[in-house]
This record gives C-alpha cells, structure tokens and sequence, in this order.
C-alpha cells in the first residue's frame, strides 16, 4: 500500500486507530470519533432525565394531624419543588393542605374517599413528578352528656355531646331526634344540643336524642329521653245544678315548674240516666291565666230541663297534653220548681268585650211560673253609656229593654273602660226580687289577637299549625300572614287560611321571621309567632316514606329538604345514603335528590337508614324508610245504609314505590285509564267508560276477555284478580303493547251478579283497583 504523503495530513488519536478509513478521498471514523478541521473529538454523552422521588413520614394521618413529605431529585441541581393534594396545589380544606415545605396537615372532616395523594412536582421540569397516596384516618368518638334523662312536656333541656380524638378533628357535631311519635310529636332539637319536649305526651313517651360528628358521619352517640308529664288539673263543679239552669265549671291546669304543656282541653258529659244532649250542653267560655304559669278555662254548662233518672251526671275534661290524667266531677240536676224556691242563672257568666263591642246574654228562670227579669248594669237599671247599655238583640242603634219579660237580651260595652271593671250585668228575677244572676264582662280597648303557639324553630318543609284568638268580640276571623326581612316571592313559606304554615325549602337569610295573625275586624290589631327556619343539611320528606317488604324490584327514592348540594357543581353533588351505603345520586337543586333503593335494601320488614352527606363531609339528620310487612290477606269492611260507619278497624297503607318518580296526578303507575271488550275473532280492544258485562253461562264455565289501558303500561308479570268470594278467576295475560294488556276470565254459571272491582298489584307489591268496572248479570 502506498504510503499517505507527509503534505497535507491528518493525525488521529489513538482510541480511533484501526476505525478509520480512507473512503472517496474523505477520511470516515467509527466509533463517535470525528475529524474536524485537523483535529479529531469525543461527542459528549446524552442529557438524561430528573428523577423525582417522595417519601413521607408515615403512611396515615389523623384527623388534623400533620405529616411531613421530603422529595429528593436526581440529574438537576435544581431541588425545589411544588407540592400539591388531589392535583390541587397547596391542597385544599377538604383534601388538606401543604405547606411549600412538604408539612402535610389532614383534614379537620374526613374525606370521602379517605385516600389522599401527595405529589411533589420539578421545578426544573414541570414534568417530573412523583406521588405517594396516604390515608387520612378518624378516631372520633363521641359522648352526650347527660345520659338518659327525663324532660317534662314542653321543657327544654340542655344536652352537651363531646368529640374526643388523638387528632384535631371539626368538633362540630349534628343533632337529631328521632322516635315511634317523629317527626310531628317527639320535640325538637336545636343546633346547640337544646332539646325540647313535645307539649303532647307521645306514645311511647321516648325519644333518641343523637348527636353525629360533622368531621366523621359514621361516629355517633345516643341517648334515650323520657317525656314525663306531672302536671296538675283540678276541676270545679258545683254540687247541684237544678233543671234548666246555667252554671259555670272550671278547669285549671297547672304545669310542673319550667314546664309548658298543652293547655287544650275535651270537655265530655255522661250519666247512667241520660246520653248527648239530654245531659246538658257544655260551652267553652274563656280561657285566662291562673296565676303563675297557670290556666284556667271556664265552661258554661246548660243543664237538661228534666232532671234524669238517676240524676247523677259526670263531667270529664281530658287534657290533650296527657290524655292519661283526665279529671272528673259528678253533680246531680235537683231543684226546681217545687224544689227550693227561684232559681236564675245568666249566661255566659264571664266575658271579655272590646269597647262599643256587643254580647248576647240568656237568663234561665225556673222554680216560679213568673219567668220575668229585670236587667241592670252596675246597679243601673238597663245600663247607660258610661257603663254600657241592656238593649234589645239585634238592634243597632241599641234599643233599650222594657219591661220585665225579656229573657235574652244585647249588653253593649261603652266607649271607653268604665272605673269600675269588670261591669257586672244582672238580671233579678220579677218573682223574687232577692234573686239574682250576673255576668262579668271585662271592657278593654281594643280587639286583642293572640297567636299560638308563640315561638317555634322548623325545618325548611317543616309544617305547623298555627290557632288564633281574638279577644273581646265574637269575631275569631283572621287574616294569616308572613313578615321578614327578606319575604318576598315565597321565600319564607306559605300559610294557608285557615293557620297551616309551611316553612320554605332554604331558609332565607336572617332565618327569622314572623306568622303573623291579624283580626279581620280591626286590621290594625295583630298577633305575632315567632319563626326560624333552620339553615344546616335536612332531609324533611322521602318519596315514598312507606313500602312492603319484599318488593322484587328497586325503585327511585327521592328526598326533599333542604341544603343539598346539586349535582354537577364544582365540589361535587350531594350523595344519599342507603342503609350506611353510598348510591349513585342526582340533585336537581338544593332541596330535591333522588337515589336509587334495591330489591335487598327492603326485603325484610323493618326501617331502611336514610341520610344525605354533602361534599364538605356534612350529614344530615337520618330518616327512616319504614319497611312494612304486607298483607297475608284483605279484609272486607261491610257498610250499609243502616250503618254506614265501623269502628275499631286500623287501615295500613304503604305509599307506591313509584313515588319517587311521580308527578302530581299520575302517582301510581298501575292507573287504570280505561277498560273494554276484547274481540278474540278480530283482534281488536274496544275501550270504553262503561263497566263490562261478564254474562254467566247457563251451566258450566266461561271465558270472557277483557283489555285494559294504562299510560305507563301495564304487564304479564303484574297480578290481576277480581273482587268477591273468589267466584271469578283469571286464567290469562297477554299484552297487546302501547300499554294495553288482555285477560281472560273464567266466569261460572254459579258467580254471583254483582258490581265488581279489578286490583292489580305489580312486583313492588304496589297495588291499585278499578272499582266497579265489571258487572257480573
């Protein structure tokens, strides 16, 4: 080989001896050598990529409590790094948060799921991560202190629930009552633990006081409290009340201290010699204060005009508050003529009369053929203006009594309250002058409306019946209205005329506003109840809040209340609980969220757990589906002209599970639109408003084939069967589609003639009837 000549040449290192090459004149290396110029280099090695790594000081952290995150990098000497939780940097209240520094403080509610990942990020390459997933962990527990305890009717009672943790959890906890008597006679409880006792004793006289952790709606505790009831009722009677009199009973009822009962009473008369009326008439007069706490309500009792044999008679006055402490009196109708000389009653003895307001006043005379009064006021004879006049009923102006035969007559208060007050109205007998009867009639200002009860806290959807009084008129028409500071467009609920208010589904903002009652007569005399309107996370109704127990199907559950988180908002929709389990929810809105409930959820009788939780955590108060067992078999309630009403039969009646998907007019999906003759020979269903004739043969058995039509449908696996001693059977389903659905019925020559009805029940046991739509002739 011929030498390379010494002009001109190239030297090489030694690492590239033995690779080189003389190629078409161009010197070619191997091996990354090079020629550049007259100098040949080494290419330097490839970049290579940030390594992330994480570590954390544990794998768990409490409620609250801290752990501290590291991040080491590699192949950079940029170290920093950004931390984030669940992709959101520095975290967030619901997830956590982090610090730059990699101090990780957990929630203070726990998380749903538990599992929160930490993940540090390059700052050199926004590329480069690395996670690690920890579990945030609850040891919550919670206490209510007292234990077990008796709150009198009506009585508030404090309750203190303590949260306890080895972390820093939200020591906010939820309260809530629940019993056999919820939610309309158990009490209620306020968002500070403050129960207060039902004014009406329910049975059984327990409720469940629970107070549920807010950061762990798992952790909860209960305790029982007893309604007692100890106040006292006394009844006033007198001994004798002759024939035909008036006389005055009174009932005061007297709460046990800090108590506050139902003052309602039921006023009942019996005798073994009288029924009804032939015992007397009772009439409520007023009901006033006692003294203290105290109220005393006064009856003005008519005796019969014949005494009854015997002429023992009893009176029982029943308190609503406590049906179990009724009070009773016996007296005896005795007197009369030839019984004792002249006896005279005026009613109502007592009474209450705004000025230039006007009451009817009765006298009763017997023991003397003469039955003639004299009536006078204050000791003057048919009154005058300063004490208020006697005058004729009805006449208007007032046209003064003459005379001394007029036994029922017009008192018309005075345009102002006399000095003396109350006025006493009396009417001395024309017979015997030294007996007499008076009533007391209080002149005040004004009409005076009253409102109870005077205070309530409610739900959103909560309802409350409302009762007005009007004092000093006959006049008890009301117009009902809602003030606050922010009502408008129904935002604070409705009332209706006749005082059932209905709390808006959100509270509005204040929370507080007022049922207002004002007197149809005087406008400008009102009485006031005080509202509030709870703003937390409530669940007021389910749809259904009933089924039977061994539906084969699942259903829509849907809940109404208020403070529901809808779906499809940045933090996430609402989730129902069913029985402790998450379901796949939807919240239209604030106050409405459906869910579904399946076969196993109501297989067996008893109470399915309901509750809603929204995305920061918070639970609502838990409402019970009531899972009833179903019927073994129906009852047949006769009635008949003669008897047209039973007693002693208790009806159960279980909601359809459809419900929850209703709309108003259409709740039950086995709706029977209409029904008709099926025509086998051509195939066709002819629909009509008639009942269908079912013809019995003149021996044996028939068929006869009816179609029926429901909008929503109806099918093969629904049960059809057809009122009656069971005479009538059904021996075929068929649909026919567009919710039509033919049955063939067996129709013996022995059945009965007689207007029947058709039931149908579906696999969900809901059960529906077409009454009188078949004729057996």
């Amino acid at each position: 080989m011929r030498p390379f000549p010494h002009s001109g040449s190239k030297s090489f290192p030694a690492s590239c001896l033995g690779v080189c090459a003389l190629l078409m004149g161009a010197v070619v290396c191997e091996s990354g050598c090079a020629v550049v110029g007259s100098k040949a280099s080494q290419n330097p090695p490839p970049a290579q990529n940030i390594g992330v790594t994480v570590t954390a000081s544990s794998e768990s952290a409490l409620l609250g409590n801290q752990l501290t995150f590291s991040a080491t990098l590699t192949n950079t000497s940029d170290s920093t790094v950004s931390w984030s939780v669940g992709g959101v940097a520095g975290g967030t209240a619901t997830a956590g948060t982090i610090t730059s520094a990699g101090v990780y403080t957990a929630p203070a509610r726990l998380p749903v799921p538990a599992s929160v990942q930490i993940t540090a990020t390059s700052h050199a390459d926004a590329a480069r991560s690395a996670s690690v997933t920890i579990t945030v962990l609850s040891d919550v527990s919670v206490t209510i202190a007292p234990g077990a305890a008796a709150v009198e009717l009506g009585a508030t009672r404090p309750f203190v629930a303590s949260v306890s943790s080895a972390g820093h959890p939200d020591k906010t906890v939820l309260w809530s009552v629940s019993g056999v008597a919820c939610p309309l006679a158990c009490g209620s409880v306020d968002a500070g633990g403050n129960y207060t006792a039902p004014q009406i004793l329910p049975a059984p006289a327990n409720v469940t006081l629970t107070a549920r952790s807010v950061a762990d709606g798992a952790k909860q505790a209960s305790v029982t409290v007893n309604v007692t009831s100890n106040f006292a009722l006394q009844l006033s009677v007198p001994a004798t009340v002759a024939p035909g009199a008036v006389a005055t009973f009174t009932a005061t009822l007297t709460p046990a201290a800090g108590s506050n009962p139902s003052a309602a009473l039921v006023w009942a008369l019996a005798g073994a010699g009288c029924n009804g009326a032939a015992c007397g008439t009772l009439t409520v007069v007023t009901i006033r204060g006692a003294g203290g706490s105290a109220t005393a309500v006064t009856a003005s009792y008519t005796a019969p005009l014949t005494s009854p044999n015997p002429d023992s008679i009893v009176v029982t006055v029943t308190p609503q508050a406590d049906p179990g402490k009724a009070a009773q009196q016996s007296f005896a109708i005795q007197g009369g003529a030839g019984g004792g000389g002249v006896t005279l009653t005026v009613s109502p003895g007592t009474a209450t009369r705004a000025i230039n307001h006007r009451i009817t006043l009765t006298a009763q005379v017997s023991g003397t053929a003469n039955t003639g009064v004299n009536w006078n006021v204050n000791g003057f004879a048919v009154g005058n203006t300063g004490v208020g006049q006697v005058c004729v009923v009805g006449s208007n102006p007032c046209q003064a009594v003459s005379g001394g035969n007029v036994l029922q007559v017009d008192y018309v208060a005075p345009g102002a309250p006399p000095a003396m007050n109350p006025v006493a109205v009396q009417a001395v007998s024309a017979a015997d002058g030294t007996k007499s009867a008076s009533a007391q009639i209080t002149i005040i200002n004004h009409v005076q409306v009253s409102v109870l009860p005077g205070s309530v806290s409610l739900a959103p959807l909560g309802v409350q019946l409302f009762a007005a009084t009007v004092l000093g008129t006959d006049n008890q028409n009301v117009v009902w209205q809602i003030q606050g500071a922010t009502c408008a467009a129904g935002s604070c609920g409705s009332i209706t005329n006749s005082g059932v208010y209905t709390a808006p589904g959100t509270a509005p903002a204040p929370d507080a506003l007022q049922v207002v009652a004002l007197s149809s007569e005087d406008s400008s005399q009102m009485g006031i109840a005080n509202v509030a309107i709870s703003t937390g996370l409530n669940i007021a109704t389910l749809h259904p809040a009933s089924v039977y127990a061994g539906a084969a199907n699942g259903f829509t559950l849907r809940v109404n209340g208020s403070g529901f988180a809808p779906s499809g908002s940045a933090a996430g929709g609402s989730i129902l609980l069913i029985a402790g389990t998450a379901r796949t929810t939807t919240c239209t809105a604030t106050d409405v969220c459906v869910a579904p409930v399946t076969a196993a959820d109501v297989a067996l009788a008893g109470s399915v757990s309901v509750q809603l939780q929204n995305p920061d955590n918070s639970r609502s108060n838990a409402v019970a589906l009531v899972v009833a067992p179903p019927n073994v078999a129906d009852e047949v309630i006769a009635l008949r002209a003669g008897a047209p009403e039973v007693a002693g039969k208790d009806i159960v009646v279980v909601e359809p599970t459809t419900a929850g998907v209703s709309v108003p007019g259409a709740d039950v999906d086995l709706n029977v639109a209409a029904l008709g003759v099926f025509s086998a020979a051509n195939n066709a269903c002819t629909l009509g408003g008639n009942p269908v004739a079912l013809t019995r043969p003149a021996t044996g058995v028939a068929a006869a084939d009816i179609c029926l039509f429901s909008q929503s449908g109806l099918d093969a696996s629904m049960t059809f069967t057809v009122s009656g001693p069971g005479d009538l059977a059904v021996i075929g389903k068929q649909p026919l589609g567009l919710g039509i659905i033919r049955l063939t019925l067996q129709v013996p020559a022995t059945a009965a003639p007689s207007a029947r009805t058709l039931f149908i029940q579906n696999t969900n046991l809901d059960k529906t009837a077409a009454s009188g739509t078949l004729w057996v002739n």
